[in-house]
């Protein structure tokens, strides 16, 4: 990691080796990520923003299949937000996002960008049995309102629209597909929130989580697409620190 001024610079590489092993058959990924990141953290009555942007290479089994055909990878993932922080008790932040993962087309290198590992929360929604929306084939512009009135308490809200990078592929983690791409790309408007608590301070902390997923016309119309065209999700945790 370097600076730039008042900004953090870093390089990554992640390599990803898998192999079947007895009654555990796999993709066979080998998996080569390059990627970067420049970050200025947010500070009062200042500017502050992030960018970042991974390649991926390598290659993948067409299948689980033993003798599945192997599959050059090209895939890509970009990021960018900025944000103002004002001043005032409440500390709030407001910012703006963009990210994109690119999705599988058909013939030429496999292009659905794997994200390897990494928490949910700090992706495009929250942890736990809601799992429609991560970084893969997906294009969603959002806008993000955070703030923490004391010591304790913390929330912030984000409203996105979502498309698919590529109209031929699962549309992120849904598994909603239309492979003749006639369903077209718009996914959706999804709001999403979260207050989090204190009960005990650094002891035990409350949070609640909430989502609204208002379906677009792939969501509805794609051959596999679930009936419904609202998506509600809730959940409250208990989080205890020892």
């Amino acid at each position: 990691m370097g600076h730039l001024g008042p900004a953090a610079a870093e390089l990554t590489y992640f390599h990803l080796g898998e192999h079947d092993r007895p009654g555990r058959p796999t993709r066979d990924r080998s998996l080569d990520t390059f990627g970067g990141r420049i970050i200025r953290e947010p500070e009062t009555r200042k500017f502050d923003y992030e960018f970042e942007a991974f390649y991926q290479t390598g290659s993948i089994s067409g299948s689980l299949a033993a003798t599945a055909q192997r599959q050059s990878v090209s895939a890509s993932f970009v990021h960018a937000d900025a944000g103002y922080s004002f001043p005032g008790p409440w500390k709030p932040r407001l910012s703006v996002e963009f990210d994109r993962a690119s999705g599988d087309r058909a013939g030429g290198d496999y292009g659905r960008f794997d994200t390897l590992f990494g928490m949910r929360r700090a992706d495009l929604a929250p942890a736990g049995l809601y799992n429609a929306v991560a970084r893969a084939n997906i294009v969603t512009p959002g806008v993000r309102l955070e703030a923490t009135p004391d010591k304790r308490w913390d929330w912030f809200a984000v409203y996105r629209a979502m498309w698919l990078a590529s109209r031929t592929d699962a549309f992120s983690t849904t598994g909603v597909r239309d492979s003749s791409g006639r369903s077209g790309n718009f996914a959706g408007h999804q709001i999403e929130g979260r207050v989090r608590y204190w009960i005990i301070p650094l002891r035990l902390r409350f949070e609640f989580d909430g989502l609204l997923l208002a379906k677009g016309r792939f969501l509805r119309d794609a051959p596999n697409a679930p009936p419904r065209k609202w998506t509600r999700y809730t959940s409250f945790n208990l989080m205890a620190s020892f």
